[in-house]
C-alpha cells in the first residue's frame, strides 16, 4: 500500500521539481544573467520649497545615475526622458544638505540597484522671503560731456515699488534705479517713457515697470543752413527748381550746433501741380524740421518749378 501511495504521489514531485526548477532557470536569466549596467541622466524636479524661504544657491538641473539591473528593463528606461522628483519641503534658513541616494531618489528606482550618484548629494541654501518697499531714484545719462543738457521736472508713477526676494538682498537695496538717457534731439520737449526696473536675479520688483516724466533743457542758438529744395514725385526728373537752394535761419539746441547729422535733418520740398512740357509755376516751400529745432526765416516761401521739355 505504501509503494501504490509513492508511485501516486511520484508525478506530483516531479511536476513540482521541474516548476522550481524553471523558476530559478527564469529568475537566473532575467535577475543575474541578463544584468547589466548604464549611467542615465536624470533631470531633477524640486517641489515642496517652504512658502517663507527663498533658495539662493544649491539647485542643479541634473545628476548622473549608474544603475544594475535587467537588460530589458534598461533598456525600456533609456529609451524615454528621467525627471525625478526632490522633496524639500524640510530645508531651512541656511544651509540644508540634501542626499541623493536610493531612499531620497524615490519608488522609479527601486527596480534597480542603484550603484553610484554623482553628486551624491546637493547643498542648498536658503534665506526667508521678505517684502520691503523702496523709492525710485532716477539717474540721468547723456551722450553729451559737457553738460549741455539739463534734465527737469522728472516724476515716476509709482514713486515706490515693493521689492520681493531673500531677506539678505532685499534689506541692502536703498532704492531702485532708473536710467534716463537725455537725448539732446528732444531738448526743448517733454519725455514720456515706460522703464522696466532692473533689479537683482532672485528680487522681484511689484509692479515690474514704472512711467517715467521729464522736460531736457537746454541753451537755444540761431544757424543759418543752406537747403537744396528736393521735388516729390515719382518723375521728377522732369522738373527743375528755381533757385535750387535756399537759405534758412533756424533754432536749434546749443548742443547741437555743430551736429552735422542732426542738421542734415532740415529738408524742403515742393510738390509739382499738374503742369504742360515747357511750363514753369510759383510753388510753396514745405520744411519738415527734426525735433528741437524752430524756423525762424525761411528766406522764401516759394520757388519757381518748371517742367523739362522732351
Amino acid at each position: 500500500m505504501t509503494s501504490s501511495r509513492l508511485s501516486r504521489r511520484s508525478p506530483h514531485l516531479m511536476s513540482m521539481l521541474v516548476a522550481v526548477l524553471a523558476a530559478v532557470s527564469m529568475w537566473y536569466v532575467v535577475s543575474v544573467r541578463d544584468r547589466v549596467e548604464a549611467q542615465l541622466e536624470v533631470t531633477l524636479d524640486y517641489y515642496g520649497i517652504p512658502a517663507n524661504l527663498v533658495i539662493t544657491d544649491g539647485l542643479i538641473n541634473k545628476v548622473l545615475v549608474r544603475l544594475r539591473g535587467p537588460e530589458t528593463l534598461l533598456r525600456s528606461v533609456t529609451q524615454g526622458k528621467l525627471i525625478q522628483a526632490v522633496d524639500l519641503s524640510h530645508i531651512k534658513k541656511g544651509v540644508t544638505v540634501v542626499p541623493l541616494t536610493a531612499e531620497h531618489l524615490g519608488p522609479g528606482f527601486r527596480a534597480f540597484e542603484l550603484i553610484d550618484v554623482q553628486p551624491p548629494r546637493i547643498v542648498v541654501k536658503a534665506d526667508n522671503l521678505i517684502e520691503r518697499s523702496v523709492p525710485v531714484r532716477v539717474a540721468v545719462g547723456s551722450s553729451l560731456s559737457n553738460g549741455a543738457l539739463t534734465v527737469e521736472n522728472v516724476s515716476v508713477t509709482p514713486a515706490n515699488v515693493t521689492l520681493r526676494g531673500p531677506e539678505a538682498m532685499v534689506e541692502d537695496i536703498a532704492s531702485v534705479p532708473v536710467p534716463i538717457q537725455a537725448d539732446p534731439k528732444a531738448a526743448g520737449s517733454t519725455v514720456q517713457q515706460v522703464v522696466t526696473l532692473d533689479t537683482p536675479g532672485l528680487v522681484t520688483p511689484i509692479p515690474p515697470t514704472v512711467k517715467v516724466q521729464y522736460s531736457i533743457t537746454s541753451g537755444r542758438a540761431e544757424v543759418t543752413r543752406s537747403c537744396k529744395v528736393e521735388v516729390l514725385a515719382e518723375n521728377h526728373r522732369q522738373f527743375t527748381v528755381t533757385p535750387a537752394e535756399v537759405s534758412v535761419h533756424i533754432e536749434v539746441p546749443e548742443a547741437l550746433v555743430k551736429n552735422a547729422q542732426y542738421l542734415k535733418q532740415l529738408e524742403a520740398t515742393v510738390s509739382p501741380p499738374d503742369m504742360a512740357e515747357g511750363e514753369s509755376r510759383k510753388v510753396e516751400i514745405r520744411f519738415r524740421l527734426p525735433e528741437g529745432m524752430t524756423l525762424l526765416n525761411p528766406g522764401t516761401e516759394e520757388v519757381t518749378i518748371s517742367r523739362k521739355k522732351k
